[in-house]
């Protein structure tokens, strides 16, 4: 589908000309308030990780250590893993209960 075409969105039922659908059939607007609801809900388990990673480091006494710097370095990627990994989950369950359409 190229973006001059238009469609309705199988999400909010709007006529959407000038954008292309998604492989599922919504529109821009429907699957931005999804990412953003999901990047919001991700963030919790992306705290959770970060907080075992700390207690772990607390836990075996390695702020001294020469290494700190990868430690911080490997928690931080650590926790955007998880991030990254509960927004697609997110994303996929929010979608699949179903999402009211955007208020536009």
């Amino acid at each position: 589908m190229t973006g001059s075409e238009s469609f309705d969105c199988s999400n909010c039922g709007h006529r959407v000309t000038g954008e292309a659908a998604d492989h599922i059939g919504w529109c821009k607007a429907c699957r931005k308030a999804l990412v953003r609801r999901s990047g919001w809900l991700a963030m919790f388990p992306a705290f959770v990780v970060l907080a075992l990673y700390l207690w772990m480091l607390d836990y075996f006494e390695l702020w001294n250590s020469t290494f700190l710097i990868v430690f911080m370095a490997l928690g931080l990627a650590l926790a955007y893993v998880a991030f990254k990994v509960a927004r697609r989950v997110f994303f996929d369950v929010i979608r699949a209960r179903g999402v009211k359409p955007p208020a536009s």
